[in-house]
């Protein structure tokens, strides 16, 4: 028996153990190509539902057909969070693993341990129990929007269980791969009228015949934070695909980009090299059409430190690094110096100021109940309290002041390790390896990414970009180049 990288005990793989793992498997791959077209948007946003459902610039005149078309469009981007569908899925994948393990299921052994990533879900799990207990507010004691975080540990731990081979490694990278592509066919849609008929659609629900009718009138009068920020996300071009926010859609573009660029560099099939290669650019043409600068300037950088890496590895030639850097740089200005469109005065989600404002709140509320939270769901209350002209948001926009002020110390500490020891222990193991994996080397630094663009957001949130997320950092963690790797 030996101890492998999940910090459990297994022994040689049993027959309905292999059985099980191949389960597993397929049900992963399901959740990674369903979660970024079911799992990104809000119910409870009527705009952005329309965005979603109207993107699509196809209304043929006769309205029966019309309708099955709406409604098969609607099937495949559905509304998320929360979702009893994910928690389901979720929840079978978590089972799976278990059984997986129960039934000896092979698991790839290293040379390293990340049982403190588990703790780091376990914290966070006693952490959201605890707040259902202490919390006050009906709206805190949320039992499904719990049960999607504690189902992401089980669907980290799954993944990595999962990516036994490289073969497999492989095939789950072209899955994300696949999944970024129905999502950019989605926000091409928006480019090419889906936007627009929005504009008009929304014009006519509140009674005027043209969007420019509605525009010429809402600025005869004043409004409130809720109805400026309305105004705002109809007027700016900005896509949003199947996502909440033009910045989850980059921050999920930037995870895709980088997942492609290590599939593309492999030295395996070549339909993997192609399909890697593809959605390289499409991934980058989505995320320049969000205009998200932040999450184009650190694409930029961790592409760079990419390709550094693999050149001092003697991966990839001294022209491929120039090359990256000038084409990044043209890139990068382009995408920083282009404009959110038109604008209300203020910039609203798009500002620093608005998300400072957001944290203030927050510090006030984690020096008033730092150990526990006010309970889930609860910032949004306190923060039309106590920042009553910043524009309304139910998140922080940082994931650990968020997880912090609602759920408590605990809860912060449970997501700093569940989502940063991934990255660490990626790197240790990578730097071990004698052959460098450019795909190993692609999650570990889109992991990061992601890590990061939550200190700015609530990625987290967002079940769409984070089972991709979780997939990633499992990947992270597993390399080809071990000695002792079983092969499938």
């Amino acid at each position: 028996m030996e101890q492998n990288s999940l910090g459990v005990i297994t022994d040689k793989e049993t027959p309905f153990g292999r059985v099980l793992g191949k389960i597993l498997f397929i049900a992963i791959l399901i959740a990674l190509f369903w979660s970024p077209l079911w799992f990104g948007t809000p119910q409870n946003i009527s705009l952005q539902k329309t965005l979603v459902e109207r993107s699509i610039d196809f209304f043929p005149e006769n309205a029966a057909f019309a309708d099955l078309v709406s409604n098969a469009y609607v099937a495949l981007f559905q509304y998320s969070y929360p979702n009893r569908n994910l928690v389901y899925l979720l929840f079978f994948i978590g089972v799976a693993a278990v059984l997986s393990l129960v039934s000896k299921c092979r698991v790839l052994k290293k040379n390293h341990n990340v049982t403190y990533i588990g703790l780091g879900w376990a914290f966070l799990m006693l952490a959201i129990m605890a707040s259902f207990k202490t919390a006050k507010l009906p709206i805190a004691k949320d039992p499904w929007g719990g049960a999607v975080f504690v189902l992401y540990g089980a669907f980290f731990y799954a993944s990595a269980i999962a990516a036994l081979t490289s073969k497999r490694r492989h095939v789950i990278a072209a899955v994300i791969c696949l999944g970024m592509l129905f999502v950019a066919q989605n926000a091409f849609f928006q480019l090419m009228g889906g936007l627009a008929k929005t504009r008009e659609l929304f014009a006519q629900e509140n009674g005027f015949s043209s969007f420019a009718a509605y525009t010429n009138e809402w600025f005869k009068t004043s409004h409130d934070a809720a109805d400026t920020y309305n105004m705002n996300r109809l007027l700016s071009p900005r896509i949003s695909a199947t996502f909440t926010s033009p910045n989850i859609l980059a921050s999920y573009a930037m995870i895709v980009f980088l997942v492609s660029l290590g599939l593309w560099k492999t030295k395996d099939e070549k339909i993997l090299r192609f399909i890697g290669i593809f959605t390289a650019v499409v991934s980058l043409a989505v995320l320049f059409f969000t205009r998200s600068k932040s999450v184009i300037v650190l694409t930029f950088v961790l592409t760079l430190i990419w390709s550094f890496v693999l050149f001092r590895a003697k991966e990839v030639s001294l022209n491929f690094l120039i090359s990256v850097f000038i084409v990044g740089s043209v890139f990068t200005t382009m995408g920083f110096v282009w404009g959110y469109g038109s604008n209300l005065g203020k910039k609203l989600s798009s500002s620093g100021g608005a998300r400072l404002a957001y944290w203030k709140v927050a510090f006030n509320m984690v020096k008033q109940k730092a150990l526990t939270g006010y309970g889930m769901n609860t910032f949004e209350r306190y923060c039309k309290t106590m920042a009553p002209n910043s524009e309304p948001s139910k998140f922080v926009h940082n994931a650990i002041l968020n997880m912090w002020a609602e759920l408590g110390m605990f809860a912060a500490l449970g997501w700093l390790l569940a989502c940063g020891l991934p990255i660490t222990n990626g790197w240790d193991n990578f730097k071990a390896s004698v052959k460098k994996d450019a795909l190993q080397l692609s999650c570990i630094l889109a992991s990061g990414g992601f890590f990061i663009h939550n200190l700015l957001d609530f990625d987290f949130y967002v079940p769409g970009v984070t089972v991709t997320a979780l997939a990633v950092m499992a990947l992270a963690i597993c390399g080809h180049d071990d000695p002792k790797e079983t092969q499938n």
